[in-house]
């Protein structure tokens, strides 16, 4: 495997790592329920719809605005399918207020979409 394999396959998986990442740290700020309280809920609600915005930019991005032999193998086959895939289940409820017990399970089904491909590629390439 190349260099230029290996430093693109760990673009991807800083990438998706990320998404994990934001979408579990919304998941835990919004509690069992997805249902924050007080001033908790207003953040919850920024962050999420922040989160929906970015992987609607990064699907445009990587599908649409940019031209498919124009990305790498590793991103067409890992980090365009989960995007595609995380923002699908995100679209369910386009409304980011009021909290909704909805958007707890969309963030679960995202953060799956994002698992399956970030898990596959962290087993090639499994020191990045």
């Amino acid at each position: 495997m190349s260099s230029t394999e290996r430093s693109e396959a760990r673009s991807v998986i800083l990438r998706l790592r990320r998404y994990r990442d934001r979408i579990e740290e919304i998941t835990t700020a919004a509690g069992d329920r997805g249902q924050p309280g007080g001033a908790d809920s207003n953040s919850v609600q920024r962050k999420l719809a922040a989160l929906k915005t970015d992987l609607d930019h990064d699907v445009h991005e990587c599908g649409v605005g940019r031209k498919r032999s124009a990305q790498t193998e590793c991103e067409q086959r890992y980090l365009w399918p989960a995007l595609r895939d995380a923002a699908g289940a995100m679209r369910e409820n386009k409304q980011p207020s009021p909290p909704d017990p909805r958007s707890h399970s969309e963030l679960g089904i995202a953060r799956t979409h994002i698992l399956h491909y970030l898990v596959q590629l962290e087993g090639l390439y499994p020191r990045l």
